[in-house]
């Protein structure tokens, strides 16, 4: 076995080492989050399956930002582990950030998440709160991958450390903002009350609420991917994204309803059937998700 070989196995087993640690330095932040819940009763005992979604969720969201981190320049084990587990630390203060915001900005403080998750187990719930998370890391990562600008060049590496801790909190902050207008501007536009159907445990409306989450999410992390040479040219990539986004978004549902069910409504078969169905809440999913996918790839 040669040299070249045994370094990449060497440099394999270190990240998976480095990201087990993040795991359970992760699952520590996790529990400060949800202290006033017995996570591993709601997982196993009372086998709550929105809590189990919701943590889900969570966990793909530090997967996300792992792998954001990772991508790049290596600086030696030391230095990639520091780096590691810095930026990483930082995200998901951010992702719980996130969530706080979710529950009393997004759902205007009239949204009880402990009600509905451990509660009354409101899948929908928690699939709105794990598209959340995963929404926020994908923020995150965007914000990440890539070089930014030395704000502090005296300070050379730290410097150039700290310039990417500031790039990344702007940038996630600036991606809170258009979340919540974006999301807000649905709720008004919507032919129902969206929190009416949550708080009514309608799993079909929180299937479509988290899709819009994870479409809005993933097109603003693709606006901001990649060096950052000029932020007017990065504002300008996130106002063509997000106003594509917001035109073609409720257009791809449109066709959706019009081709693949002809002979149905999706908003009937969503709130005024006696059981939701689900099954056309997925379709209307994948109209936002693959539109959202579509429009990245395209540009």
């Amino acid at each position: 076995m040669d040299t070249s070989t045994l370094l990449w196995i060497g440099e394999t087993f270190f990240y998976i080492l480095t990201f087990f640690l993040l795991l359970i330095i992760s699952k520590v932040i996790f529990k400060i989050r949800y202290k006033n819940i017995n996570i591993d009763n709601e997982l196993s005992s009372k086998d709550n399956v929105a809590f189990s979604i919701l943590t889900t969720g969570y966990f793909i969201g530090v997967l996300i930002i792992f792998l954001g981190v990772i991508q790049g320049e290596s600086y030696g084990y030391l230095n990639d582990l520091i780096l590691i587990l810095s930026y990483s630390l930082i995200g998901n203060l951010l992702l719980i950030i996130s969530s706080f915001l979710n529950e009393r900005v997004v759902f205007s403080g009239k949204f009880s998440l402990y009600k509905e998750i451990i509660e009354d187990k409101n899948n929908g719930t928690g699939f709105i709160e794990a598209a959340n998370f995963i929404g926020s890391s994908l923020i995150i990562f965007g914000a990440i991958k890539g070089k930014t600008f030395n704000l502090f060049p005296t300070i050379n590496h730290i410097g150039l450390y700290i310039s990417g801790v500031v790039s990344l909190i702007l940038f996630w902050s600036i991606g809170q903002i258009i979340l919540y207008v974006s999301l807000h501007a649905y709720k008004r536009v919507s032919n129902y009350n969206v929190l009416v159907e949550i708080e009514k445990d309608n799993v079909a409306v929180g299937i479509v609420y988290a899709s819009i989450f994870l479409s809005i999410t993933y097109l603003y992390s693709q606006a901001i991917k990649g060096d950052l040479i000029s932020l007017i040219m990065i504002i300008e990539n996130i106002c063509y994204y997000i106003f594509l986004g917001l035109i073609l978004l409720p257009i791809s549902r449109l066709f959706v309803d019009k081709v693949i069910l002809p002979k149905s409504n999706l908003t009937d078969e969503i709130i005024n059937q006696t059981t939701p169905n689900q099954g056309a809440a997925l379709i209307e999913a994948f109209a936002y998700l693959g539109s959202a996918v579509l429009i990245s790839y395209c540009i």
